[in-house]
């Protein structure tokens, strides 16, 4: 009886030292495995939330359908969109085997760290977002933005806009006609030497003016149609050219560096984003 308790007890003990074994030996190191690829895999998947959601929010600009001034935003929007996309980590799905889950762990612990990919998103996304603005600052203005933006201009000394009842062109508010148009007068013409005796009388020759068309392919037809008389003496129309849905002139008595000078003010003036 004796013999048979200590054969048993001894069977007990090996069941026993078996299962530690398995438990320390197996089991332990596997859970520990898991728990550790389940940590490391939340660390990195928050990291791809924080640079998902930022992709996110460029990409929901990008897919408004808002044309931007400068195009070249829009590409660069793009390009940091797919840059973000592929420097995202890939988690992969938890192995089996204990040693493959450790190998795995040991990838998904490397260094992780998406600040350059996330100021690029924030860089393109305030450019793609401010070049939208400027479009529509461009795309049919209202009469009274254009003349507070010509007022910030100094070498504009006065401007007005023409009304149905003074239009020399007669076009305000016609089909195919502008939707505005305002005249201004310039500190480097000579205003003694321009016939009128008022900045609208003067026409453009006085300095310049702004023509607002209700479409881009309205203001191309008027800039096509100014083209023809380019050169023509007095019927000289000065220089003319189109920022969204506006026609920019300037006088034909300013030298072309005047009139590229002013220009430019007065576009920078129109989209300048406040």
């Amino acid at each position: 009886m004796d013999k048979l308790k200590k054969i048993l007890l001894a069977a007990v003990l090996v069941m026993l030292a078996g299962g530690c074994g398995w438990y320390f030996g197996v089991k332990k190191p596997h859970d520990d495995a898991v728990a550790h690829f389940t940590s490391a895999a939340a660390a990195v998947q928050a990291k791809n939330d924080e640079l998902n959601t930022a992709v996110s929010g460029l990409q929901a600009v990008i897919d408004s359908g808002d044309e931007p001034y400068d195009t070249s935003t829009l590409t660069a929007a793009n390009a940091a969109v797919q840059s973000a996309k592929d420097a995202e980590r890939t988690i992969p799905a938890m192995p089996d085997e204990t040693k493959e889950i450790i190998n795995t762990i040991n990838q998904l612990n490397q260094p992780l760290d998406y600040s350059s990919q996330l100021s690029s998103i924030s860089d393109a996304k305030s450019v793609l977002e401010t070049s939208i603005t400027q479009m529509k600052q461009i795309t049919n203005p209202s009469e009274e933005f254009v003349m507070e933006r010509l007022s910030s201009i100094p070498e504009i000394t006065d401007m007005a806009a023409v009304t149905e009842d003074n239009d020399p062109n007669q076009s305000l508010h016609k089909q195919g006609g502008y939707n505005a148009e305002i005249f201004f007068t310039d500190t480097f013409v000579n205003q003694s030497s321009v016939y009128g005796t008022d900045v609208i009388s003067r026409g453009t020759q006085g300095g310049g003016a702004v023509e607002v068309y209700e479409t881009a392919e309205g203001a191309q037809a008027r800039d096509t149609y100014l083209a023809l008389f380019d050169g023509m003496g007095a019927f000289n129309p000065g220089s003319h050219h189109v920022y969204g849905t506006v026609v920019i002139r300037t006088s034909s008595k300013l030298t072309a560096t005047q009139q590229q000078t002013l220009e430019q003010e007065v576009a920078d003036a129109l989209l300048e984003v406040k």
